[in-house]
């Protein structure tokens, strides 16, 4: 008997998948709606790290709330690493 193949499409792989078609759906979405829209206000934010410095970038008439949500997201993704790595290493 030969042993069956071990696919690459394991459950992570095809939720991972599944989120990036999302994304790519989202992105789609917005072109579609900023060109029938035509004129539009656009804000936005991002956080850099470079080691343990942050870098902290913002555009737009929005930018300090695009910051402070960029910013809360952060820290609650670096918590939820840390928890999930903490009770990962437990298992």
């Amino acid at each position: 008997m030969q042993k069956e193949e071990e696919s690459i499409w394991t459950f992570p792989m095809k939720l991972f998948l599944f989120g990036f078609l999302l994304m790519f759906a989202g992105i789609v979405v917005l072109i579609f709606a900023a060109a029938l829209k035509g004129n539009m206000n656009v804000s936005g934010a991002g956080i850099f790290f470079i080691g343990p410095i942050p870098i902290v970038l913002g555009v737009g008439p929005h930018a300090f709330f695009a910051i402070l949500l960029a910013a809360v997201l952060t820290i609650i993704g670096f918590v939820l690493f840390f928890w999930l790595r903490k009770t990962g290493a437990k298992a």
